[in-house]
């Protein structure tokens, strides 16, 4: 691998990783946002490491990144993570399905029999609290 050059950074971009660092609730975005700044300041990628405690190949990915995308690659891409198996579209039909029942455990078993999704009850209740359905 061969060594990664200093990063320049203009005053403006330095001042938007800086109000990140101190800003941004989501950790990951804080700890590549303060990687960046590290290495625009000569730190070494070891350096860096000790005092963010992730691994070399962790810190050499983010700075290849920011290089190709700038500040947005600090940012989780759309599409990452598990995808819901309650669609949209089974809202009516859910909806039709679990009026009026006694219970959550009785709704999930007739969505089971009838639409055959197999689903925990908290999931169940986090779909109907989203799209505003009650039993």
């Amino acid at each position: 691998m061969r060594p990664i050059t200093k990063i320049k950074l203009s005053k403006d971009e330095e001042a938007e990783l800086e109000l990140i660092i101190k800003q941004d609730t989501r950790y990951r975005v804080r700890n590549r946002a303060n990687a960046i700044l590290y290495k625009s300041k000569s730190y070494k990628v070891e350096e860096i490491t000790e005092i963010l405690r992730v691994r070399p190949q962790t810190v050499y990915l983010w700075i290849r990144e920011f290089k190709k995308e700038g500040i947005k690659s600090f940012y989780e891409k759309k599409g990452k993570g598990r995808k819901s198996i309650l669609k949209m579209e089974y809202a009516e039909e859910i909806k039709a399905l679990v009026i009026n029942e006694p219970s959550l455990t009785v709704a999930n078993a007739k969505i089971r029999e009838k639409l055959n999704i197999y689903m925990h009850n908290v999931t169940l209740s986090r779909f109907l609290k989203k799209n505003q359905i009650q039993l």
